[in-house]
């Protein structure tokens, strides 16, 4: 099957061309773009050694394709996807464009939904929405921050109270675009870790949405100074016997290819995931506070971006969920 990549001269886009570059069911087609339309992959991916061009961004250009991936910013997807789903082509939008009821993103993006018929679309989380993706016309894949914070906090629905529930973040410089910005210099970036974005981080209310509890929650990400890799550590407060915990986690979890829980006392790391489509899970239960913690690690790029929606395109085409995805990591 043919597939098109919007997007390809970013970090995601080009995590999407190496994963794909593996892939036996998806090849790619078309890349596209418009900053970087008439650019020669090879220059720009010199480590994939790809042949072709960048097209302009267009969806005459990817008319022939089986799905397309949209590895663009929010405005960029909303003027993509609908043309694309209205000719009856599969999208996998990694923007945040269709991620959130129309009212709900017009109140955290501070503009209107420019299609509004669309969206919430499909939410690409297959571990816990593999019923919708099959045959789906379009797809919001899950922010990086969201994924480990909605792992984490899926088998604890029922088990804590909503109210209350603490995110904290930290992501490598990846997680913010390959754009240049002053604060992701290296010299401001290695040795410095920062907070950044609370209380109006755009990935708050998603986590809030998709997990359905309907209660707010205090989300806080920090950059480190990492080119890849992202933890979000959750706290709560249990309403349920502590004893619970455990298997509701190996229960959510035991026949994932991709999640594993790791044993009593064991926390994750980063660097056990780095370049694969996996999530580790730490859990843990505090009898002398009442709350639990859990922490999940993944790959921003991967889990958290391209891989997921490889995981996810599978789905939608019938695939195997784990085809042409590593699940072996990049150690050290």
């Amino acid at each position: 099957m043919d597939v098109g990549v919007v997007g390809g001269s970013g970090y995601a886009g080009g995590e999407l061309l190496r994963l794909l570059a593996g892939h036996p069911a998806l090849k790619v087609r078309v890349v596209a773009g418009q900053r970087t339309a008439g650019a020669e992959l090879r220059a720009l991916f010199p480590h994939l050694g790809l042949d072709g061009r960048v097209v302009p961004a267009d969806p005459g250009a990817l008319a022939d394709c089986d799905a397309v991936f949209l590895a663009t910013p929010h405005a960029a997807s909303l003027g993509l996807a609908p043309a694309l789903v209205a000719a009856g082509t599969p999208v996998l939008d990694l923007s945040g464009a269709f991620r959130l009821p129309e009212e709900v993103f017009a109140d955290w993006y501070g503009e209107p939904h420019a299609a509004p018929a669309l969206t919430p679309a499909v939410y690409g989380l297959p571990e816990l929405h593999r019923d919708r993706l099959p045959g789906a016309a379009l797809v919001a894949v899950p922010g990086c921050y969201p994924t480990a914070a909605l792992l984490a906090l899926a088998p604890l629905a029922g088990l804590v109270d909503p109210a209350g529930v603490v995110v904290a973040g930290l992501s490598g410089t990846s997680g913010a675009g390959s754009g240049l910005r002053e604060d992701l210099h290296a010299s401001h970036a290695f040795g410095n870790v920062a907070p950044y974005g609370a209380p109006r981080h755009r990935h708050t209310p998603e986590i809030e949405h998709h997990w359905g509890q309907g209660a707010p929650i205090t989300f806080t990400p920090h950059v480190v100074p990492m080119a890849r890799g992202l933890v979000a550590t959750v706290t709560a407060t249990l309403t349920a016997d502590p004893a619970a915990v455990g298997p509701a986690f190996c229960e959510a979890y035991g026949g994932e290819p991709f999640v594993t829980v790791l044993p009593d006392g064991a926390w994750p790391a980063t660097a056990h995931v780095r370049g694969a489509n996996t999530a580790h899970l730490g859990v843990a239960v505090d009898l002398r506070t009442g709350r639990v913690t859990v922490a999940c690690v993944i790959d921003n790029l991967v889990k958290g971006a391209a891989g997921q929606a490889i995981q996810a395109a599978n789905a939608v085409l019938g695939l195997p969920e784990a085809t042409g995805l590593p699940t072996a990591a990049v150690y050290p």
